[in-house]
């Protein structure tokens, strides 16, 4: 890994020395060298840690966290607000406008994440509880569990493989236990590791095969229509799960309605997928899920979509229907139509705020996102799968989730959940042979190695201090500081303990020094080094 002088926040006071916990140490044992830009954790060397000393500032002190390109991995420092006036501002919080409210941040409970956990030997699985989970980690709030297999599993499966079972008498969640999964169990010792509150949702990439056309879960599509036997036992078997998960202490806050139903033009992917249009998924959920879930799970929250945000403005039948709106309470998005942001276009982050301006109350969350899913022939992208110990490739991918995650949160996003916790260093295991990328990667091959790559950092700038319930404040740039502020991005909240959290990624190769008036008035001063993300916390 690059290592890089210590620079960064300069106050108007004088800079107050930094803290840090255990340090980052790229040295693997697989490799025999040392691997650029992750951190290795390993069975003789700890993960890398991160202090919490942000909770005990002081009145007028700030705390600061670093995530720079050239090696800084959540360097933390303090500085000291000091008396101004807007004149000298650059950034201005205004604490009386609010915005939307903070869901979570995290990543999906796969058998793919489950399996390359449990090939762990034990101290380096809690090692990756830990960083996901505890205090001393970047503490995820959201999870996403599939329902039945998906691409990341090691072959397909359902819950009820008895043919025409409508009544669901033979549904079992048995194969969630199994050692082919470890999905349960995984779940049951995140819970036990977090002090935090974390929202579960569940998403189906397929029914159960014998409810398709083509008596095949690829590409499928439902027998029957909307109200009919099939698409009520459909409704049946989603009950089902989030009745057999609470039996087994997990309660499951939320649900999508299908993961990624869109047919696409080019069906390039052969992996489960479920497949209707904007109108169906309006039927299904006023004929069969909506009524259902009201039945039997009438604290459930119903999530549509669960698709690429480009597609978004083109779906909202459910909600133009005042039979299933009346179920609906959220729209998920991805975000793989950004295409790795080619020439720093893409993201559709407009139609997000066209969405919030005609649904105010219906909240979006980022559902699922990863790295490492376009071809290598792309050139504008960061290519296909792990991309272990490319500093380049590292870094960019680390870029596009702060692109997208702080765009997102600009553009009344609640919250960003990524794709698998771990995979391991091909990318998988994936039954489809789909590898991609995740941010912490598992040796899978020795059982006691593994490698925190930039996009971890990145997401615990958003993860660790944007807790439950923060409110995002109107932050905006002074005109004499627009221009010079063109290559960074922010954003800033208020969080439910009374802090104050302002996060400036800057895209730009240049230092940029920026002034941030607080809601009382008093200026800090912060330098953003370049291809760095900096999350300023400070006390209400």
């Amino acid at each position: 890994m690059v290592t890089s002088r210590l620079r960064g926040l300069v106050a108007l006071a004088a800079m107050a020395p930094f803290s840090q916990a255990i340090d980052c140490n790229n040295w693997s044992m697989r490799y025999k060298k040392f691997i650029d830009g992750v951190c290795v954790c390993n069975s003789t060397v700890a993960c890398d840690t991160f202090p919490n000393d942000y909770l005990k500032l002081s009145s007028g002190e700030a705390g600061v966290y670093r995530t720079t390109r050239d090696g800084e991995r959540f360097r933390y420092e303090t500085a000291t607000f000091v008396a101004g006036s807007s004149a000298d501002a650059d950034l201005i919080i205004d604490a009386s406008t609010t915005y939307q409210t903070i869901i979570g941040f995290g990543g999906a409970f796969t058998d793919a994440a489950a399996i390359n956990l449990y090939k762990m030997d034990d101290t380096i699985q809690d090692m990756i509880l830990d960083a996901y989970y505890s205090a001393k980690g970047i503490q995820y709030t959201t999870g996403r569990i599939p329902i039945s297999s998906t691409d990341f599993s090691t072959s397909v499966y359902s819950y009820d493989a008895t043919v025409d079972d409508f009544d669901m008498s033979d549904f079992s969640i048995a194969v969630d236990k199994s050692s082919t999964s470890h999905k349960l169990d995984l779940i049951h010792r995140v819970l036990d590791v977090t002090e935090r509150n974390l929202s579960i949702f569940a998403s189906s990439w397929a029914p159960p095969v014998w409810m398709t056309k083509e008596n095949t879960t690829l590409n499928c599509h439902m027998k029957g229509n909307p109200g009919e036997q099939y698409w009520k036992a459909l409704a049946l078997y989603y009950s089902k799960f989030i009745t057999a998960y609470k039996n087994e202490g997990i309660n499951i806050w939320a649900m999508t309605t299908q993961n990624e139903p869109d047919e696409p033009l080019v069906k390039l992917n052969a992996w489960q997928s479920l497949r209707f249009t904007a109108a169906t998924e309006r039927d299904f959920i006023k004929k069969d899920l909506g009524p259902r879930m009201k039945a039997d799970h009438p604290n459930l929250q119903l999530i549509v979509m669960d698709d690429n945000k480009s597609n978004l403005l083109n779906w909202l039948a459910a909600l133009e229907d005042s039979e299933a709106a009346q179920y609906v309470a959220g729209v998920g998005i991805h975000w793989y139509s950004n295409v790795d942001f080619p020439l720093g276009i893409g993201g559709s982050f407009s139609d997000l705020t066209t969405f919030h301006a005609k649904y105010p109350y219906v909240f979006m969350l980022g559902t699922e996102a990863c790295e490492g899913y376009i071809p290598d022939w792309v050139i504008t992208s960061t290519g296909a799968g792990v991309k272990l110990g490319d500093f380049n490739i590292g870094w960019w991918r680390a870029h596009n989730y702060a692109k997208d995650i702080i765009n997102d949160l600009t553009s009344y996003v609640s919250g960003w959940t990524d794709w698998n916790l771990v995979l391991d260093t091909n990318g998988g295991p994936n039954w489809a042979k789909n590898f991609v990328d995740a941010p912490i990667i598992v040796d899978e091959t020795n059982g006691n190695e593994i490698y925190k790559q930039p996009m971890y950092y990145v997401m615990g700038h958003f993860s660790k201090f944007l807790t439950p319930g923060s409110v995002r404040l109107k932050f905006t740039a002074t005109s004499g500081s627009k221009s010079r502020l063109s290559d960074v991005d922010w954003t800033a909240f208020l969080t439910p303990e009374g802090q104050y959290v302002a996060i400036m990624f800057n895209k730009g190769n240049n230092e940029v020094t920026v002034k941030i008036m607080a809601p009382s008035g008093k200026l800090v001063e912060v330098v953003i080094r370049p291809t760095s993300i900096q999350t300023v916390v400070f006390n209400k």
